[in-house]
């Protein structure tokens, strides 16, 4: 079905584009158009009669396969769906521009011509309306971009046709006719194609989402492929425009040639066209679950210069053979006596050195390395990914993770080499990408020894042992927690919550001003429970002083004035939390006593509080933290930040 709806809406695309190139080109050097009036009339007659096969292949691509489509559920699909009222708008225009092109073929008017051919665009533009530009979901400025990639895309591959189709059918025309015309489109085509590549940045960033996904998903891959035919296109034009500069004055214009290497781009062209019609109707990069990486390495600071590698080292010789190179390069091209050589010898060096940059930045990549996760990071996510790790990590790696288990000291690989369990609290957790830990869980880990657990966890079940780890790796840092705000790196795990109303369910939903998240346990007696519902009050107090959400995991016979916002799944709440409630030299509990975490508007854990006295100026603390954290801009986080 893709492939079908693909090529309609090529075949739709390419003679409207024609029709447009074919007005455009006698209107650059005043030149009447006559001889194009029938090939313009037919070309947007037919794709506005195309329109209603491309109605059909979108009906039946989104109505379920067990429904026929009859004329009654097409009806009902053309006018009571948000695409199908959208085909509608681009059927009108299509027919538009089908009647005022049949129109020239009686009327001779330069104002007829002029609305014909900015009507032609305008079919051009809409184009993308049938596509991913649809989404009302998508920021204004990328729909925008849409439109004027479209725009520009096909009006660019309109012209060249319509150039070639000039320069071929144009036998009784002077070659400085000709040589005026491809001046002429040359400037057109370069603000088109700059038109191109500016919207085309725009859309990706929504449609890609990170440049690993160019190579990681078909999207991307396409894309990637989508780039490579419009560096030919660019070699090519830049071939015809080296020709036109460098040609001696009087020698004439060699029609024949241009229109060779203009058909040669013309084919690079609809290549485009038709990878741009398939990338229209398939799954974007931004939104794929099916994340393949075809490289065994991937480009990396964190992994290679952020771990400050001594010298000397391989990064470290890479990274110095791309500097000599480098100075290599600029050599060639400044130095008088390879003038005539640096045009070929400057790229070549400058590539090799680019190419050892990379190398001292590359570390080791699976097919997993950009996996997305299927479990979000939720505070139940992670509680079962502790109880997951507990019945099958611990022996090697502690209870902790630390690197630590009873088995730790007579682990060893193959060759009979000792092997110490990772500590998975340790900075170089964060070097790796979660698609690598689901790699490791899935086929065993780098040394050899750590085995395969896909025989006994599914995949929710590694994610979620995924989510575990990733609160685990903080744990060191998250020790010395204190109510003096930090900077934003631990994000708060997101986990349901209760509302009657069902306005907000979820803890993530709270963004946009800080959150006091309070965690206590009401089990003690006599003066100590006299003393901690004092201080939970006391919290309910300043968050509410401090203009902050205020959420409650509270177990046993807290106080009822002091509980605010409630969490759905408490106990499993409480043990995620525990994870980063530690201090230093103090045994881990999974059961938190008492603690007051105070997360920011963009959902990242930045100051702690152990409780709420009455004169210890914890009140104070929290609404100048508060505060200050009110007037931070919003970050928007992925909670699966590593």
């Amino acid at each position: 079905m893709y492939l079908s709806l693909a090529f309609i809406r090529f075949l739709e695309s390419l003679p409207s584009a024609l029709a447009v190139g074919l007005l455009l080109m006698p209107r650059l050097i005043g030149e009447d158009g006559g001889r194009f009036k029938v090939p313009v009339a037919a070309a947007a007659v037919f794709r506005a009669l195309l329109g209603f096969a491309l109605l059909y292949l979108i009906a039946r691509a989104i109505v379920p396969a067990e429904r026929p489509i009859d004329s009654a559920l097409l009806w009902e699909f053309t006018f009571g769906t948000s695409v199908g009222k959208a085909w509608v708008f681009t059927q009108l225009v299509a027919f538009a521009f089908a009647g005022l092109a049949v129109a020239r073929l009686f009327v001779a008017s330069d104002l007829l011509d002029r609305i014909t051919l900015w009507t032609g665009v305008g079919v051009l533009a809409v184009v993308s309306v049938t596509g991913h530009a649809i989404d009302d979901g998508l920021p204004v400025w990328t729909q925008a971009s849409f439109l004027l990639h479209t725009a520009a895309g096909l009006t660019w591959l309109g012209g060249l046709l319509g150039l070639i189709w000039w320069m071929f059918t144009a036998h009784k025309k002077p070659p400085e006719v000709a040589a005026r015309l491809a001046e002429r489109w040359s400037l057109v085509a370069k603000v088109a194609v700059g038109l191109v590549a500016v919207t085309g940045v725009a859309m990706a960033y929504e449609n890609v989402g990170s440049v690993p996904n160019m190579l990681a998903t078909p999207y991307g891959r396409l894309l990637t492929l989508k780039l490579l035919l419009l560096c030919a296109v660019l070699l090519c034009a830049l071939a015809i425009v080296r020709y036109m500069h460098s040609r001696p004055a009087g020698d004439g214009f060699n029609v024949d040639w241009v229109g060779k290497v203009g058909s040669l781009e013309a084919v690079f062209g609809l290549g485009l066209l038709a990878i741009a019609g398939y990338i229209a109707v398939i799954t974007p990069a931004s939104h794929e679950t099916n994340i393949y990486w075809p490289l065994p390495f991937r480009l990396s600071y964190i992994a290679t210069w952020g771990q400050k590698p001594a010298f000397p080292s391989p990064i470290w010789w890479w990274a110095i053979a791309a500097v000599v190179l480098a100075a290599v390069a600029a050599l060639l091209w400044w130095t008088p006596a390879t003038r005539e050589k640096r045009l070929y010898a400057t790229p070549a060096v400058t590539i090799a050195a680019l190419f050892c940059l990379a190398v001292s930045f590359s570390t080791e990549a699976y097919v997993d390395t950009y996996n997305d996760p299927t479990q979000d990071f939720t505070a139940e996510s992670v509680a079962r990914g502790m109880a997951a790790f507990q019945d099958n990590c611990v022996a090697c790696h502690g209870p902790m993770g630390e690197g630590n288990g009873p088995m730790s000291k007579d682990l060893k690989n193959a060759q009979g080499v000792k092997v110490d369990p990772a500590d998975l609290t340790a900075p170089h957790v964060g070097t790796h990408t979660i698609g690598d830990i689901f790699h490791w869980l899935t086929f065993g880990g780098q040394s050899g020894v750590m085995p395969s657990f896909s025989h006994v966890l599914d995949v929710d079940d590694r994610w979620d042992m995924i989510n575990y780890l990733l609160m685990l790796s903080s744990t060191n840092r998250s020790r010395f927690i204190a109510p003096q705000a930090m900077i934003q790196w631990l994000i708060a795990p997101d986990f349901a919550l209760i509302d009657p109303r069902e306005e907000v369910t979820t803890f993530f939903k709270l963004r946009g001003k800080p959150t006091l998240l309070s965690f206590a346990r009401c089990t003690a007696t006599g003066d100590e429970k006299k003393e901690l519902d004092a201080s939970l009050l006391k919290a309910a107090e300043a968050a509410k002083a401090a203009g902050a959400n205020h959420v409650t995991v509270y177990t046993g016979d807290c106080p009822a004035a002091a509980k605010a916002r409630e969490a759905l799944h408490p106990a499993a709440v409480e043990k995620a939390y525990s994870i980063i409630n530690r201090y230093p030299n103090v045994p881990y509990t999974s059961e938190i006593a008492q603690a007051h975490f105070l997360i920011d508007r963009s959902g990242y854990v930045r100051a702690r509080f152990k409780q709420f006295g009455e004169d210890d100026g914890s009140a104070t603390q929290l609404a100048a933290q508060a505060a200050m954290m009110a007037q931070e801009p919003i970050v928007e986080i992925n909670l699966h930040s590593h």
